[in-house]
């Protein structure tokens, strides 16, 4: 007798679990009380793995992430510009990281450019907004200060002599360490004075200045604004109200008193001595070691 109950209750429980799937309606996994008080078997459904959903879509590219207001430029088929990448376009708000690439427009699409993708990506839209156009035809003079490129990254840099069929620059945004540049078959921005894209500014925000770099002006609401980037790069707009341009060339002797970048922030400090044309050392006021700061990063006190 003990031997044909156990292969009569198999019966019931594949009976019970086969009625459990065929209903499809219950999709609990705790356990119900029987009857007699003994929980009956989960039912089928819950051992199945649920379907996996749908996976996150790619954003659509954004020419205009930050909301921009309209703005139209004149530019030819084919011209070189610094704007930023399209992934970088992608998920860029305030405060988020953006870079200025040299890059070439080959259009437009209403108002909007149409970029060359790198590396032989396919191309997109970039809002006029986020491009700085750079001239054709331009061959720049000794000591001169300029945008122009390191490693297809938009940089500022002195003219120091020509050599052959190249220029030599010195870059005055990057460590004193870095290398003189050699360049060849690149364009050039001769930058000069004021609130002009490409030039470096001096933010006053929150009882300090703040060292900006200026990307396109704009007006919303009858108040003249920019487009920055702030320390690290990160997106900002700023009253136009509320900037100061840093001359592009800054004239001074040393024991002078000025301010100079430093951690994103304009802070007093002493110059010792001018190393080569454009390239300072200077001491900041409650700081360690003497710093080398360049053009663009060195302003007289406000």
């Amino acid at each position: 007798m003990f031997g044909l109950e156990r292969p009569l209750a198999r019966g019931l429980l594949a009976a019970a679990l086969l009625a459990a799937c065929s209903s499809g309606s219950s999709t609990t996994t705790e356990a119900a009380p029987s009857a007699n008080g003994s929980p009956d078997p989960p039912p089928l459904g819950s051992f199945i793995a649920p379907s996996p959903t749908q996976p996150p879509q790619p954003k659509s590219p954004q020419p205009n992430p930050l909301g921009l207001p309209p703005r139209k430029i004149k530019l030819d088929p084919g011209r070189r510009v610094f704007t930023f990448s399209e992934p970088m376009l992608a998920n860029a708000r305030i405060g988020s990281t953006l870079v200025l690439y040299a890059a070439t427009a080959v259009g437009f699409d209403g108002d909007d450019l149409v970029i060359e993708g790198q590396s032989g990506g396919p191309s997109y839209k970039v809002h006029p907004g986020y491009v700085i156009p750079v001239p054709d035809n331009v061959k720049p003079r000794l000591n001169d200060v300029v945008l122009t490129e390191w490693n297809g990254v938009m940089k500022h840099a002195i003219v120091r002599r020509y050599v052959k069929d190249r220029i030599a620059v010195r870059y005055t945004d990057m460590e004193a360490r870095a290398p003189e540049g050699l360049l060849k078959g690149v364009r050039w921005v001769k930058q000069v004075d004021g609130l002009q894209p490409g030039n470096y500014a001096a933010h006053r925000q929150e009882g300090e200045y703040r060292h900006v770099l200026l990307v396109s002006p704009f007006e919303a609401g009858g108040v003249k604004r920019w487009f920055c980037l702030g320390f690290g790069g990160a997106a900002l707009i700023a009253d136009e109200a509320d900037l100061q341009p840093i001359p592009i060339k800054w004239k001074g002797k040393p024991g002078a008193v000025v301010w100079a970048e430093w951690a994103g922030t304009m802070r007093r400090a002493v110059v010792q001595s001018e190393s080569e044309p454009g390239i300072f050392t200077v001491k900041f006021e409650r700081a360690g070691k003497p710093e080398v700061v360049g053009y663009g990063l060195i302003m007289d006190p406000l």
